[in-house]
């Protein structure tokens, strides 16, 4: 009897992952196809709430989910313009910089000579080819933003039909899922519907305050410290902080690189200070007061999920990774047998620390 627990054991484990394996290679295989459904996905979650609105003041549910996805796409696409150009003049600048560069690979050259005693042909042969290599490297990296920007707007038409399609026929799609899943024992799939529903309006609303609070906040402190390219460097850093933990780090150190190619190092030294600053209090102070504990996802979940979304679907799949970890999450918690999934993806466990009391010890009659 044991062998044949330990044989079936063995056999669902390979049927998973065969299963898993597979839905990775679709996914990485089908990305042009998936990656603006899900993106459609997660949009159209965001905004049932704004369209059954419109629809209960007597617009039809067509038009009313044309209206909030043209207001969302005009918000977009005047974002990625403004990025997209902000980005072309600074290649424009490029010569500049690159000039200004070179001064300070010098200067670096000469400062490792003379201060840390290390010969002038150590310092040439080890540390130039690197120099060398990141200058030639940084025309391809503006290019490969100009390229990821207007990819993105393509990437936004193809997020546009799917999520009007989405928002037109969701009964259909609801129904469905009611059909498939409806010999399911202790599956909700009202709450699982609601639930996922909430997380995911509760989320984007906070992130797009959230990139408004960062980008207003960093662009007034890199004003007023004199930052070339001010705006720009905030509002990069506001839409790379949506990506957590490593957006933030990436954001701060291109913008004191920049400071510091374009102005002076007191000024790069501020806009690092400034940057750790705003995130501070970004993400202890406004973020937990605008999003609260709606998406209760642990830090290891969602550093696991950006690098896996990372290597699937490259910089989209960062950005897609919280919110598909908490719908995951949702799914979890409201089936029975993939409650421990749920409680291994969500924050931090209240437990009561259990003290055990010392048995009163019983007096002897004399």
């Amino acid at each position: 009897m044991n062998n044949n627990v330990e044989k079936d054991f063995m056999q669902s484990t390979a049927y998973r992952l065969i299963v898993f394996t597979l839905s990775i290679v679709i996914l990485i295989y089908a990305k042009s196809v998936l990656l603006p459904l899900a993106f459609g996905v997660v949009f159209a979650l965001a905004l049932i709430t704004p369209s059954r609105f419109l629809e209960k003041k007597g617009i039809p549910r067509g038009l009313a989910a044309t209206i909030c996805l043209i207001i969302g796409l005009i918000l977009l696409s005047g974002v990625f313009v403004f990025i997209s150009s902000q980005i072309l003049n600074f290649e424009k600048d490029f010569p500049v910089l690159e000039t200004k560069f070179l001064s300070l690979i010098s200067d670096l050259q000469l400062f490792i000579q003379h201060r840390l005693h290390v010969s002038e042909d150590v310092v040439r042969k080890n540390l130039s080819p690197m120099l060398n290599d990141a200058m030639a490297m940084a025309p391809n990296v503006i290019g490969s933003l100009v390229g990821f920007f207007s990819n993105s707007l393509f990437i936004a038409g193809f997020t546009f039909i799917y999520t009007l399609m989405i928002l037109v026929y969701r009964d259909n799609i609801l129904r469905f899922f009611n059909d498939s899943f409806g010999h399911v024992e202790g599956v909700s799939k009202y709450k699982i519907a609601s639930n996922t529903q909430f997380v995911i309006r509760n989320y984007i609303t906070g992130l797009l305050l959230e990139v408004l609070f960062v980008a207003c906040t960093l662009s007034i402190g890199f004003l007023i410290v004199g930052a070339k390219y001010a705006i720009l460097l905030a509002v990069i850093s506001a839409i790379m902080n949506l990506v957590p933990y490593l957006g933030f780090i990436s954001a701060a150190v291109i913008s004191v690189i920049i400071s510091f190619a374009t102005n002076s190092p007191h000024v790069a030294l501020w806009v690092g200070i400034i940057s750790i600053g705003v995130h501070l209090i970004d993400s202890n102070i406004f973020l937990p007061a605008v999003v609260g504990n709606k998406v209760s996802i642990n830090a290891l979940a969602t550093v696991l999920g950006v690098f896996i979304g990372s290597l699937i679907w490259g910089i989209p799949g960062m950005f897609l990774a919280v919110p598909v970890v908490a719908i995951i999450k949702v799914i979890c918690d409201e089936i029975q047998g993939l409650n421990h999934w749920g409680i291994l993806l969500g924050g931090r466990q209240k437990t009561k620390i259990i003290q055990l009391k010392k048995p009163a010890l019983s007096k002897k009659n004399p």
